[in-house]
């Protein structure tokens, strides 16, 4: 299988590793995953698919806040109870708890200014109002929304299966309370190809991948590799992360997965971006700036050697 070693080195010495898995829609191997927050852009084609059978006009910044893993910056929050709102929607409705926010700046701001973080700073917070919405379209009740028993979980179970071409899924839970399938790789790559041409739901896929293309500062935020990937590359190409150390690319024509297998964030973070270089994504100078905060310490000093050995 193809992948990369992420070697820290300190004074010549090795301190660190990280091993990385990478499939593209073609490869021959494959490995069973749970995509975590990296399936919200197929998670959220039946709400897409929901609101264009409703004629309901649609607002691509929301869209791409309801597949946010958001860092809790002011935008987002603003953002996710702006969009609440504009449905008669309460959030603090919402399953997920109240978070500190991925964004330490956001957070320093809230205890200088005595503020307490609420629900609307937790990364999921914007999929939660979105399921509170597809809920209030179905005309359901939302309450336990977050059980797979639910009618809400069960209609979006049915789009995977069908997406995926399974008969049954395994479920475990996510962070945020929702259900978390876990997946084969390439089933979960062939997916593009078949929304791709998908009769009934293209246009809800296109809808999803231009609010990526259009926001994504609302995807992720500041300083977040899915973010900075999105924002420098001169192609249109949908980057999203999951917990656990998992990014997924697609820009339509061609998809790829990339897992650390410890579940590393800083591995997860640093093979993302050298995929991202070697695809021409970003120059070496924003790759090197990006490494400068594992290799450099407070003082700003060189402390440590990032290396990339490729499988």
């Amino acid at each position: 299988m193809d992948g990369y070693k992420v070697v820290l080195t300190r004074n010549g010495v090795e301190e660190s590793f990280h091993d990385i898995n990478i499939v593209h829609s073609k490869s021959p191997e494959s490995f069973g995953y749970f995509p975590r927050s990296a399936i919200k852009p197929f998670q959220l084609i039946p709400l897409v698919h929901e609101l264009l059978k409703k004629k309901i006009e649609i607002d691509l910044s929301e869209i791409a806040i309801f597949c946010a893993s958001h860092s809790g910056e002011l935008h987002h929050t603003e953002k996710v109870k702006a969009t609440a709102e504009k449905y008669s929607l309460n959030y603090e409705d919402i399953y997920c708890e109240k978070q500190i926010p991925f964004h330490g700046e956001t957070y320093k701001l809230l205890m200088q200014n005595n503020k307490n973080y609420t629900k609307l700073h937790n990364n999921c917070s914007g999929k939660h109002v979105g399921m509170l919405l597809f809920c209030q379209l179905l005309g359901l009740d939302s309450e336990d929304y977050q059980n797979l028993r639910h009618p809400l979980q069960q209609k979006i179970d049915l789009f995977y299966r069908d997406l995926f071409e399974v008969e049954d899924l395994f479920y475990g839970i996510d962070g945020c309370g929702l259900p978390a399938p876990y997946i084969n790789s390439n089933t979960f790559l062939s997916a593009v190809d078949k929304l791709n041409t998908s009769k009934r739901y293209k246009e809800s896929w296109m809808v999803v991948f231009n609010s990526f293309i259009s926001h994504p500062e609302y995807t992720a935020g500041t300083d977040r590799v899915d973010t900075i990937l999105m924002k420098e590359s001169k192609d249109d190409v949908l980057i999203k992360a999951g917990a656990e150390g998992s990014m997924f690319f697609t820009d339509l024509e061609n998809s790829t997965i990339i897992k650390c297998k410890d579940g590393s964030k800083r591995g997860i973070d640093i093979a993302s971006m050298y995929y991202g270089k070697k695809l021409g994504y970003i120059d070496n100078k924003t790759y090197s700036n990006f490494i400068r905060t594992f290799t450099h310490n407070n003082q700003n000093t060189k402390v440590a050697e990032i290396e990339i050995i490729e499988i």
